[in-house]
């Protein structure tokens, strides 16, 4: 499919949401708090738009000779490169820090980070690097070991929405069955069949015509809605409060898939901010960023009480901690897309539909 720059703005939009979320000072005062508060729900976004990009990219090649094994190496291609470079600094580093590897950090290695850390959530933490963030992309790894096979059967594309929509409902209704039996709130968070929604919210977009702006605002609206009856039945904007869990996740998903239609029609508010360069910049580099800025989380603890001795207001302090995490985390991002993850994007055309 060709390049739709509005997606990259999105995407830059929701990288920073994340990264507000894990490190802007957050208290009950100020727009920037409340919105580093909810920031958790720049995961979702990606989870949409992953849905709308990969089903649309299937759709359009299935059939190919090489199917199969074009998309699969293009998606080691674009992101096992840094993903195991981080483990590899962690390798490197094991006997300088003494970090001690535990049997079920194997699983993380082959993208089940998901599948441990609700049993152990302090896998997340080796030695000094954080690699919690990384369940996100197992939960995206395991869409695409079973996503790909159902485009590629060629079934209808009728059937492939109603498969989109069968899902779409079911994820809320495994969830508030597991709500019910009082089942770990992280594995609803992190587990496909309960984050599934989000994934083929964006999938189904890709399989039906463009909605009108006036449907996607219509959408959005009440969607905004139900995500406030959620936050507000569960006094909590929390991502593991069980209002949000019930439907909260849902409602976010689809909010998110409204804002993506309304970025691909063209001259609508969000279109141009999602042209904004800032956005179309860390939309570049958000994988990188995303990977990076908490796999440093550990030694921002450091910086943070650093920056904290020598500047006396608390408030002043969390901010200028987080403005120097975000450029250091962002410059990271950058070099390690250029020295790393840019030559091995650039061997995807040797794996395109074209090729025969």
């Amino acid at each position: 499919m060709k390049h739709i720059s509005s997606l990259d703005g999105l995407r830059g939009a929701a990288v920073l949401l994340v990264v507000f979320f894990h490190y802007f000072p957050r208290n009950h005062a100020g727009a920037l708090s409340q919105l580093a508060s909810i920031g958790w729900v720049g995961v979702d976004i990606f989870f949409v738009l992953s849905g709308f990009l990969i089903t649309s990219i299937l759709y359009e090649q299935r059939g190919a000779k090489h199917y199969f094994r074009n998309f699969y190496m293009r998606r080691v291609l674009r992101l096992s490169p840094l993903y195991y470079f981080l483990f590899v600094i962690v390798l490197l580093s094991t006997p300088i820090l003494h970090i001690q590897w535990r049997p079920l950090h194997w699983a993380m290695l082959f993208y089940g980070a998901n599948l441990v850390l609700p049993i152990d959530s302090s896998l997340g933490l080796i030695g000094p690097f954080n690699l919690f963030h990384i369940w996100s992309l197992a939960v995206e790894e395991q869409f695409y070991l079973i996503w790909p096979w159902l485009v590629g059967l060629r079934v209808s594309e009728q059937t492939l929405r109603r498969v989109c929509i069968a899902g779409i409902l079911l994820a809320p209704l495994l969830r508030f069955a597991l709500l019910h039996m009082h089942v770990e709130p992280w594995w609803i968070y992190q587990s496909l069949p309960t984050r599934m929604d989000s994934l083929l919210m964006g999938a189904l977009l890709a399989l039906i015509p463009l909605p009108s702006l006036r449907q996607a605002r219509t959408a959005g609206g009440i969607a905004i809605l139900v995500f406030g009856i959620s936050v507000w039945l569960g006094h909590s904007a929390f991502f593991l409060s069980r209002s949000i869990q019930g439907i909260g996740y849902s409602a976010f998903a689809l909010l998110s898939a409204s804002t993506l239609v309304m970025g691909l029609h063209p001259a609508t508010l969000v279109s141009r901010i999602c042209s904004w360069k800032v956005l179309q910049f860390y939309g570049r580099y958000s994988y990188g960023l995303y990977l990076w800025h908490y796999f440093l989380s550990q030694p921002y603890g450091l910086l943070k009480g650093w920056v904290g001795s020598k500047i006396p207001w608390v408030g002043l302090a969390g901010i200028v901690s987080f403005i120097l995490i975000l450029l250091v985390s962002t410059t990271i991002a950058v070099i390690s897309y250029h020295a790393l993850e840019l030559p091995f994007l650039r061997l995807k055309s040797r794996f395109s539909s074209a090729q025969h």
